[in-house]
């Protein structure tokens, strides 16, 4: 099996920009978001509040998906490190061994 440690570390900064993009698009339309209930009727406020709950869960559901996705990019990148420190050492073996 043949593991690229570039590739890992070019997936991980996929990831880390999926995230930030995601962090990105939470962040600037939490403002849209939110509503204000149309009138002071029970149905109107009750109807805003139930909107706002649904906004926040989601901003939250996305909070916590853009930690997983930097999470991930993480493990790629100790992953990636681990593989280049095993090659590494398996070619200098390699080469001190005796023919």
């Amino acid at each position: 099996m043949h593991v690229d440690p570039h590739a890992l570390i070019t997936a991980a900064l996929e990831l880390e920009a999926g995230a930030a993009r995601l962090r990105g698009v939470v962040a600037s339309t939490r403002p849209a978001r939110q509503v204000l209930p149309s009138g002071s009727d029970e149905v109107s406020t009750s109807a805003a509040s139930s909107f706002n709950a649904t906004s926040e869960s989601l901003a939250s559901s996305a909070d916590r998906a853009v930690a997983e996705l930097e999470d991930a990019a993480a493990a790629l990148r100790r992953y990636a490190g681990a593989y280049e420190f095993e090659d590494n050492r398996t070619q200098a073996d390699l080469a001190s061994a005796p023919l």
